[in-house]
């Protein structure tokens, strides 16, 4: 990134790094997508970085992708109007203040020149420092030129564990309705980014309180924390789109956890993921742990019994170990491999 400003300051342009990758960069966030806005018009900037990417002339962008970093290179730009939650009617701005004024929230107004500088001219620092979601400028005309931008601040409250400005909270309060306006595929990514987030419990108190469960088009009830995001999602109702692959694996996460038991066989049938998202709803963490060490050992032959017979008689600590005393006296000839046998055996223990 350091490189891509040089190019500009060297041909006699302003830049600046701004927004979300500043932002995280002060939190001590690894992030990979980089705004790079300038003074440099857009023909300009194609003919400097010509074959490195693909511009975008209609908003003044162009789009770099190198090394796992993802560059949006943006002339200084206004929004002057919105349709859909999108701007279709952009216009050259003259500085960095007046392109930072048509950003969503403070906390992404900060700037960073490529010695690494920092501009703060919306008190963003302020804000960072305090932990706290504000709008840059009026909020209801930000919400309501593009309501996305209601989500994303939850979002950002709940990933980030700020809080949400009381003028922010106001309009929610009274405004949540124009969640309707927003596209389904967008809430699930968003939802997405919660759900895979310490701030699930934060998010589903705010849709609580705010009595936004239809707008978000999500029913739950008690939600409690998961491996990943579709240990959470296999605890809600929704019409939201979700690819095959998605609803079978949230189906089967809901299926062990109605049989309100991790099994063995689960180890062996399913994905990682799909059996530890089964054991965190279920409180079995510490039991999932025991059955994952049972399956990596080589064993002399199979147990006529059901794992849980060992969980029953047997503190979790020593049950590993336990199974491996049952094969040996098995394959000794002290005790026959079938179900009474073994049962006796362990309760004598």
């Amino acid at each position: 990134m350091k490189e891509i400003m040089e190019i500009l300051n060297k041909n006699g342009y302003e830049a600046y790094i701004v927004g979300g990758y500043v932002r995280d960069y002060l939190l001590g966030i690894i992030s990979t997508d980089v705004d790079i806005c300038t003074n440099a018009p857009i023909s300009k900037i194609m003919n400097l970085f010509e074959g490195r990417g693909k511009a975008f002339p209609q908003y003044f962008a162009y789009h770099i992708s190198e090394d796992g970093y993802e560059y949006d290179i943006t002339t200084y730009r206004k929004e002057l109007r919105y349709k859909r939650n999108k701007p279709v009617e952009l216009k050259i701005a003259k500085n960095l203040g007046e392109d930072l004024l048509r950003r969503d929230f403070t906390i992404n107004t900060f700037a960073m020149d490529s010695e690494g500088y920092f501009v703060d001219l919306l008190g963003s620092k302020k804000d960072l420092d305090a932990k706290l979601i504000r709008c840059v400028g009026d909020v209801e005309k930000k919400f309501t030129e593009d309501k996305t931008r209601i989500i994303r601040a939850l979002r950002f409250a709940c990933t980030l564990d700020f809080d949400l400005s009381s003028d922010i909270v106001k309009f929610i309060s009274e405004n949540a309705n124009l969640l309707e306006d927003v596209p389904r595929e967008y809430k699930r990514k968003e939802l997405d980014r919660i759900f895979d987030s310490i701030g699930v419990d934060k998010f589903l108190y705010y849709v609580r309180r705010f009595d936004m469960q239809k707008y978000f088009n999500i029913e739950f009830d008690k939600v409690v924390p998961a491996y990943n995001k579709y240990g959470i999602w296999a605890q809600i109702e929704t019409n939201l789109p979700f690819s095959k692959h998605e609803q079978r694996e949230i189906k089967t996460i809901k299926d062990i956890v109605a049989r309100n038991n991790i099994r063995l066989e689960d180890i062996r049938s399913y994905d990682e993921d799909i059996v530890a998202n089964a054991a965190f709803i279920l409180n079995q963490a510490e039991k999932l742990k025991v059955l994952k060490e049972i399956n990596r050992l080589h064993s002399f032959i199979d147990l006529d019994v059901d794992i849980d017979l060992f969980f029953k008689y047997v503190p979790i600590n020593d049950i590993v170990k336990t199974y491996r005393l049952v094969e040996r006296r098995i394959v000794e000839g002290y005790l026959a491999n079938n179900e009474f046998e073994i049962e006796d055996f362990l309760k004598e223990l």
